[in-house]
Parts: C-alpha cells; structure tokens; sequence
C-alpha cells in the first residue's frame, strides 16, 4: 500500500510523537510506582511517630502526676493544666485510627479497655491513671520496636526497588531514544528515496514527451491525489495532448496519401477513358457501323460511371449516410467479392449497433475495418477471413481475423495504415490492438469501443 506524499512527510516525527508519548505513559506509571513504595515508608514512619508519642507523654503524664502529690497550691494549678495537655496529647497519639489498625489485637484489647479514661482523665483519680498507664507501657514499648524494625525493613525494601526501577527506567529510555534516532534516520532515508524515485519517474514521462512515438500516453503511476500526483497528471495530461496532435496531424498525412491515389487512380484511370472516348468519338463519323461503335463508347462511360462510384465511395460512403454502416460494409464486401483472389468472407454486425453510434463514430469504424480488410488482401495471403461486429456488455467488440501468415515476430504493426487505425480508434476512445487468430495461424485485429447509454 503506498503512502500519499504529505503522510510520507509526517511518519516520521509521527512515530517518534508516538513512541515519546509511550515513553512518557511507562515513566507516570513507573513514578506512581515510586509515590506506592513512598507511601508505605511513610505510613510506617507515620506509625512510629505515633507510638512514640504516646509513649513520651504517657512518660510526660506520669511525672507530672507525681509532681503534682509534692506541689503546692500554685504549682498544684499549673502541674493540672500540664497533666490536662499531656492527656489530651496521649488520647489523641493513642487513640488514632491508622494507629490501632495495625498494633497487636492484644494491645488493641488493652487501649479499648481504658479508652474511657484516657479520652476523659477526669474520671480517674490521677494515681490511678498512672498505674493504668504504668501498665500499658511495656505492651507499648514493645509495639513500638515492631514498627520501628518494620519501618527499617520498608526503608530497605524502598530503596532496593527504586534502585530496580530507576535501572529499568534507564535502561528502557536509552534504549528508545536511541530506536528513535535510528527510527528518524531509516524513515527519512526511506521517505527520500521514494520521493527521489518519484520525482525520477516524473522526470522520465516529462522526457518521454521528446520521443518522436505515436504510442499511447503512459498512465499515471500513483492515484493518491497528492501533490506529486498530480504533477503526473498534469504530465500525462500533457503527454496526451502532443500526442493526440501528433495523431491528428498522422491523420491528415494519411489523408493527404490517400487524395493522392485518388488523384493518381483518376489520372491513369478515369483521365485515360475519358480520353480514349474522346477519340471514339471523333472516330465515330468515320465508321461503317456507327451501331456498333456507340455500343462500345456505352459500355466505356458505364465503366467510368463504375469508377466515378468506386472512388466516391472512397471518399465518403453514401451507403453509410443513407442506410447505416452495416449495409456499407456488406456493399464494400460485394464490390470487391468479384475481383480475383479475392478470399471468402464471413460478416456478421448486430442490428442494435446502429441505433448506439452516432454517423462520425459509423464512418471511423467503416474506415478502420476498410483498412483491416485492405491489410489482409495485401499482407495476409489468406483464403477466407471473418469480420464481426457485436455488443457485448455494453461494449461494441470488432474483430477481423484471417487465417493468413500472422503477425511479424515483435508482433508490432508499423504501416501507415496500422498507425491511421490507432489514431482513429484513439479518437472515439476505444482500444485496438493485434493478436493471434483463433484460426491456426493468421492474425486478428481486435477493437472495443464503451457504448454510452442515453
């Protein structure tokens, strides 16, 4: 499948576009992985904190209680307000959710027991509150090693997996960016060597417009519709034209060859009878049988009328005007069925053909089978051939087949009249083309014209 020009132009950075965007896609997710593992550590390290406040002002409340049994009424006052900010402190570290969903179910049990007095220390005697405290502490000292020896092993697990990830993420992006710039080089190499390819084809048909060849105009390689498109097509519109002039001007020098054999036909043929009968005629006073001598000069001016006939028809076919192009096939055929070594023919034309082309399209065909048919009498040395006009599929199909001594090796026809018929067909639109005969040896000349309905 080829690229049309401008996504030629833009894979390129297209691609790169995309594998960046991959790229930036694997490092979000790689860093979501990092914020993961920073999470955990963080949580950990939350945990202890708060452990570790509790346990310093369950510490802080105990000794401000046995302050408070030694103090005076002053110190009494301010030892209360310290004790009152030590326990709120304690309730708030001790009693925290993220903190009791991940002590032991045992200590839990313990806390739960004294949520009460810890949430409302004036319930409690302050002694009291101490003893319970007293015998809260070594259950929260040892809480307290587990998560610092839990905290240590997620700073270890931590750094080892973003010592991995950070590798990884290494690794892969060099690897691609150096696929990118190996990726942009290849690509662009590629990109410059269709476009110089391209660009060489275009040069090509431009310098093919210097060939002095009648043949068809190449078709445009690419039908993309870019901008190089449609410089080919410019360029094989332009090609068409010179040789669509180059054809016109072949017609009329086939034109030009064929008024000069009617003149030449005219001079020796028709010229020389009138001449002879001029003669006849000054002769005719002088003759005995003056009977006999007109019968003579009758049968000459019949004979002139004949050739007058033949090489009007030549020029333009009344035949064909008046009653339709298979009548003036037939009459060609009939006319010329009675000269010597003429061969056999078999000619068959569909009715509906002539309610399909118009008279100028009519005339083109009678000109190319007359030429066909001229061709086989001079060239063929065959002893029948056929001529057929069909439709088939909406195509008008013509075929003139002899069983004659074939195409030449290259199978190309170089003749003026090959070149006339090309041309012809070339300006109804239509295809022609020589090949084998289905006979076992001669050649047929094949033409299909696309018959436009309405």
């Amino acid at each position: 499948m080829k690229l049309s020009f401008r996504f030629q132009f833009i894979l390129a950075p297209f691609i790169i576009v995309i594998i960046l965007a991959c790229l930036i896609v694997y490092t979000l997710y790689e860093l979501s992985n990092i914020n993961r593992e920073n999470k955990i550590t963080r949580r950990w390290e939350v945990l202890t904190n708060r452990i570790q406040a509790s346990i310093a002002s369950a510490n802080r409340v105990n000794k401000v209680i046995g302050e408070m049994k030694n103090a005076n009424n002053t110190q009494q006052d301010d030892n209360y307000f310290d004790y009152i900010e030590q326990t709120k402190i304690l309730s708030n570290s001790l009693l925290d959710v993220n903190l009791l969903s991940q002590i032991s179910a045992e200590l839990r049990q313990q806390i739960k027991q004294k949520e009460q007095m810890i949430r409302d220390p004036d319930r409690v005697k302050p002694e009291e509150f101490a003893r319970q405290l007293i015998s809260l502490m070594p259950a929260l000292e040892h809480q307290n090693k587990i998560f610092a020896a839990q905290r240590r092993s997620a700073y270890i697990e931590n750094h080892h997996k973003l010592v991995r990830i950070s590798s990884r993420m290494t690794m892969i992006l060099v690897a691609a960016l150096i696929f990118c710039i190996v990726l942009a080089a290849g690509l662009g190499l590629w990109g410059l060597r269709v476009l110089r390819r391209r660009l060489n084809s275009l040069t090509q048909r431009a310098n093919s417009t210097c060939v002095d060849s009648l043949g068809l105009a190449p078709a445009p390689l690419f039908h993309k519709g870019d901008e190089l498109d449609q410089l080919d097509t410019c360029i094989s519109n332009m090609i068409s034209q010179l040789v669509n002039v180059l054809g016109v001007e072949s017609v009329l020098k086939g034109a030009e060859n064929e008024r000069r054999r009617i003149a030449m036909d005219m001079h020796d043929g028709i010229l020389a009878d009138l001449t002879s009968i001029n003669r006849k005629v000054d002769n005719i006073a002088s003759m005995q049988n003056r009977k006999e001598g007109l019968t003579n000069l009758r049968l000459d001016i019949d004979n002139i009328i004949s050739s007058l006939r033949s090489t009007i028809d030549d020029l333009h076919p009344q035949v064909l005007e008046i009653l339709g192009l298979e009548p003036a096939l037939k009459s060609f055929l009939d006319r010329n069925h009675a000269l010597p070594g003429f061969p056999d023919c078999h000619f068959e034309c569909d009715q509906a053909i002539e309610q399909m082309i118009s008279i100028d399209y009519k005339l083109n065909l009678f000109r190319i089978v007359v030429e066909a048919i001229h061709n086989v009498i001079k060239h063929a040395r065959c002893d029948k051939f056929e001529v057929c006009l069909r439709i088939i599929q909406q195509q008008l199909l013509v075929t003139i087949e002899d069983n004659g001594v074939g195409m030449p090796e290259n199978n190309v026809f170089s003749g003026h009249g090959c070149l006339n018929m090309s041309e012809r067909a070339r300006m109804l639109g239509a295809e022609i083309k020589w090949r084998r005969s289905r006979f076992a040896s001669g050649t047929c000349v094949e033409l299909k014209l696309l018959l436009v309905q309405g």
